[in-house]
């Protein structure tokens, strides 16, 4: 099978594991919060830092590291297990007896019990993170998906069934280390790989080289991102910290759903073609404007009917998380931009730019939220809009440097979509108005829907935008070669 095929292949059974496993987690997400508090998804956001630092401190950078290089053998594979293995349980001991000084900073003693049981993720995740790696750098997105969606599944049902029994805050614990149990027992049955009693630090030092600078921009990433969970959790009511984590989850859900469906299969590709820049940015145009092409106007329109939505989705409850949601949408647009530059930049070979980017738009950030977080929550979202901005300017400007991509050209290749997208979203903020004290929240969310849908792709026929014909001539070609095929 061609590179070309295996890629076409990896993209599909990729979106079926992304679209079926986040697809199915967005739903188990929303039926939660019918059932439970913004109290109770505030407390897990409070633990959030402590389990996806941990991920990434287990994980050490080895697992891009693996899919990079080009030749590797079991030694490698094996070498990385064990490493991984070790660390998650040292990291676990550190957490089990640092939990009261958790619960203390944030003046919750339930926090105790809850990391210590929850920070069971990364400790059995360190047991599936060499399976998992070895099947993506071999595009067997395939397996991935059979092995990923019977976990979401049973997790959701089990997490549903405690919280409608009143287990509360413990239905997502439950839901997080089931997920995480399933996932490792079927990878390990599927994934044909196991690992043997062999270890050089040799190998290590060579992966290390190269993914201890993805490492540290995990932990700089992970702690950054956080930030504001931290601070909202320590300044703020729970409450507060449940509206943003959902407002944040249902912004991240179809953004990294679409973008990880593609990166995914993108980065062990362009891996094969990294030394030609005329391909890559090829490939790169084509995937940030399909990327684009369908997530700026879902985010856009979300944003416009965003109070239908949450009323008809979870209630009015959660009425007070739209204006997080609104602010966290523009991130949703940026984000999945932003993470396709940076992919760049791995691809390349040149994670020591990659770190240096990332720790400079960090640090700005990071200052602007301390300037700004005794003011209001309000204040914290814009700064991380302006703060997406500002990212995908950085990494674009370095990474279109490496494929002779600029930033002002990547712009220029996106401005259609973004115009149509805001245009169509005032005329549905103005419809929507004029039906808001007439209608239900459904109704609206149901017109308003049909309205935008049908107005944005009939735009982007009559200006012919370039992702729009791209969809058009495949559909084309698939529907010609199915009549030949009659014939």
């Amino acid at each position: 099978m061609s590179l070309k095929e295996k890629t076409i292949s990896g993209i599909f059974w990729s979106f079926l594991q992304q679209v079926g496993g986040k697809g199915l987690g967005f739903v188990v997400t929303i039926i939660l919060a019918r059932l439970l508090t913004p109290e109770a998804f505030g407390l897990i956001g409070m633990l959030v830092i402590f389990i996806q630092v941990s991920e990434v401190i287990v994980q050490g950078g080895f697992n891009l590291a693996l899919i990079q290089k080009k030749e590797i053998d079991d030694l490698d594979y094996s070498s990385v297990f064990w490493i991984n293995l070790i660390t998650s349980l040292a990291l676990y001991i550190i957490i089990f007896f640092g939990a009261p000084y958790i619960a203390s900073f944030y003046g919750h003693p339930i926090l105790e019990q809850l990391v210590r049981v929850l920070s069971l993720v990364f400790v059995i995740n360190s047991f599936s993170i060499v399976q998992e790696t070895k099947l993506r750098k071999e595009l067997n997105f395939k397996t991935l998906m059979l092995v990923h969606l019977p976990s979401t599944i049973i997790g959701g049902i089990m997490a549903i069934f405690m919280a409608y029994r009143g287990y509360g805050v413990w239905s997502l614990v439950a839901l997080q280390v089931m997920n995480r149990l399933l996932y490792t027992i079927q990878i390990w049955i599927h994934a044909r790989w196991k690992p043997q009693i062999i270890f050089r630090w040799d190998r290590i030092k060579i992966l290390f080289d190269f993914g201890w600078k993805i490492f540290l921009s995990g932990i700089i990433g992970r702690v950054y991102n956080n930030t504001f969970q931290i601070i909202i959790g320590k300044f703020y009511p729970a409450a507060s910290l449940g509206y943003y984590q959902n407002s944040i989850t249902f912004v991240r859900k179809p953004s990294e759903t679409l973008s990880a469906v593609l990166r995914n299969v993108t980065f062990p590709a362009f891996s094969t073609i990294q030394s030609d820049h005329k391909r890559l940015k090829s490939g790169y145009k084509k995937i940030m404007q399909q990327t684009f092409f369908w997530l700026c106007p879902v985010f856009v329109f979300a944003a416009v009917l965003a109070v239908p939505l949450f009323d008809v989705v979870l209630g009015s409850k959660w009425l007070p998380a739209v204006p997080y949601f609104r602010w966290l949408c523009i991130i949703g647009i940026i984000n999945p931009l932003s993470k396709y530059n940076l992919e760049i930049l791995n691809v390349k070979g040149r994670s020591d730019l990659f770190l240096k980017v990332q720790l400079v738009e960090r640090i700005i950030t990071v200052l602007a939220v301390l300037a700004v977080f005794k003011f209001s929550i309000t204040a914290l979202l814009v700064v991380m809009a302006a703060n997406s901005l500002l990212r995908y300017g950085l990494f674009s400007y370095f990474s279109g440097r490496l494929i002779d991509y600029p930033s002002s050209e990547q712009f220029k290749h996106i401005l259609p979509t973004f115009l149509i997208s805001i245009a169509v979203g005032i005329g549905i903020a103005c419809l929507d108005k004029l039906i808001a004290d007439n209608f239900t929240s459904f109704i609206r969310i149901l017109v308003g829907g049909i309205c935008a849908t049908g107005s944005y792709w009939l735009l982007s026929h009559l200006f012919k935008i370039a992702p729009y014909q791209e969809i058009v001539i495949i559909f084309n070609s698939k529907i010609s070669h199915k009549i030949r095929l009659k014939k």
